[in-house]
């Protein structure tokens, strides 16, 4: 007998449509799992938390921020003054509310998106948990800040024209 088959009964094709309804959902939410962690962006948004108020020594006001950063938990000011030096102080905190066990050196970068204009500093330890850095910031508009714990960005965006 060339080209006979037998045809399935309706069981074995409905526990085949079956599997195949819960397999595909679960072989694609697996695969999605996998592949988050190499698709996972290597910046967070810092938060505005509030304003730095103008006045004497912040002229050009400034910004409370918070967020979490890699590892670390961030808040901190950026505070601007009449000669356009942006004033940044930050405090670190690790998963577990601990200050970094080591001496730290904190990379920033201070763009202004759609100019060619780039100023890096490196934000020095002040304390246990606090840092400090200090950069001139060459004309008034938005600008962006990038501060980087372990090739990931805590990124500010923030406007200095008060």
């Amino acid at each position: 007998m060339t080209g006979s088959r037998i045809a399935p009964d309706p069981a074995t094709r409905s526990a085949r449509r079956i599997a195949l309804g819960l397999g595909i959902p679960i072989l694609l939410v697996l695969a999605m799992l996998i592949a988050m962690p190499f698709m996972a962006g290597n910046e967070t948004t810092l938060q505005i938390d509030g304003h730095v108020p103008a006045e004497p020594g912040t002229e050009q006001g400034g910004v409370h921020f918070s967020g979490t950063v890699h590892q670390w938990a961030v808040s901190g000011s950026l505070a601007i003054d009449a000669d356009s030096q942006a004033r940044l102080s930050f405090r670190l905190r690790g998963p577990d509310g601990s200050p970094p066990r080591q001496a730290m050196q904190v990379p920033i970068i201070f763009t202004m998106p759609g100019h060619d204009m780039e100023m890096t500093v490196s934000a020095r330890q002040t304390g246990p948990d606090s840092f400090a850095a200090r950069s001139a910031l060459s004309m008034a508009g938005a600008w962006q800040m990038r501060m980087t714990f372990s090739d990931v960005d805590g990124v500010l965006s923030f406007d200095t024209r008060g």
